[in-house]
């Protein structure tokens, strides 16, 4: 039983954080870019409990398709707070930069339902690569114990069987 939670984890990871990332990045590969104007944009950061920083950023930009004027909100494809690399900060900088000058920003829009867009759709390779790792090592050992438990059990019944 003690294999089973490792297991478990390992897959959780996987379906919750690689998965959906990877679908998202790449199902926005056909977005359009749109000139869109940011209306407020936050760096957050956040102190964990070994007194460690992450960052998120927070932002609300405007943009029209077709006529129609759209509010957005989504700044990243990962949008939990981390500290792998500076991509928090980069992005954060830059919107806040164009809120503050007024420069319009790129942002990219679901044509199919123009009320879905990102600020920044890139695959952070080192984030996805983290989580992947992660998600092998755990889950790996737990299949591999709970594997090696199974052909003991297998192996015992077939030898009681054959007496």
């Amino acid at each position: 039983m003690f294999a089973v939670p490792f297991a478990a984890a390992g897959i959780a990871i996987f379906l919750f954080m690689v998965a959906p990332a990877i679908y998202d990045w790449a199902r926005m590969q056909s977005w359009q870019p749109v000139a869109a104007q940011v209306e407020s944009a936050t760096l957050q950061s956040h102190r964990g409990s070994k007194g460690g920083a992450t960052h998120s950023v927070s932002v609300r930009y405007r943009y029209e398709v077709g006529g129609v004027t759209y509010t957005g909100q989504r700044a990243a494809i990962h949008e939990r707070p981390d500290n792998i690399g500076s991509f928090q900060e980069q992005l954060g900088r830059r919107l806040k930069g164009a809120q503050r000058t007024g420069t319009p920003v790129l942002v990219w829009v679901n044509p199919t339902r123009p009320t879905e867009s990102i600020a920044d759709r890139s695959l952070r390779p080192g984030l996805v690569g983290l989580a992947l790792g992660i998600a092998v090592l755990i889950g790996g050992v737990g299949l591999l114990v709970l594997t090696a438990v199974v052909r003991k059990v297998w192996g015992g019944l077939r030898a009681s069987a054959a007496l």
